[in-house]
């Protein structure tokens, strides 16, 4: 936030920038650390209008497909709008047995 502007709270405290859920998806809010209100700024409402739109493009089942002697998923091509292009390198990571995440880079 520019300057450093303090936000207070109806409970008296005054709100802290931290990481929270709303419904699946994890963003940067204002929470105050005494009655746990949440609010955002309008970076984070933002923010968050725009991963929820990222959420709704990528959250659905795919299938695996095969691509010569390797497997491979395609992504919608509406992820350009995100930067994800062909050629772009990601990186992948096990999570689970039956999990991985995908990061770009």
């Amino acid at each position: 936030m520019a300057n450093n502007r303090k936000i207070g709270c109806d409970c008296g405290g005054y709100m802290e920038s931290k990481t929270v859920r709303f419904d699946s998806i994890k963003t940067e809010a204002m929470v105050c650390p005494g009655c746990n209100f949440i609010t955002l700024t309008k970076e984070q409402a933002q923010n968050y209008v725009k991963l929820k739109q990222l959420h709704q493009i990528i959250d659905a089942e795919r299938k695996i497909i095969k691509i010569g002697n390797s497997m491979g998923l395609t992504l919608p091509d509406q992820l350009q709008e995100f930067g994800v292009k062909v050629g772009k390198k990601i990186k992948t990571e096990a999570l689970t047995q039956n999990s991985f995440k995908v990061e770009l880079e």
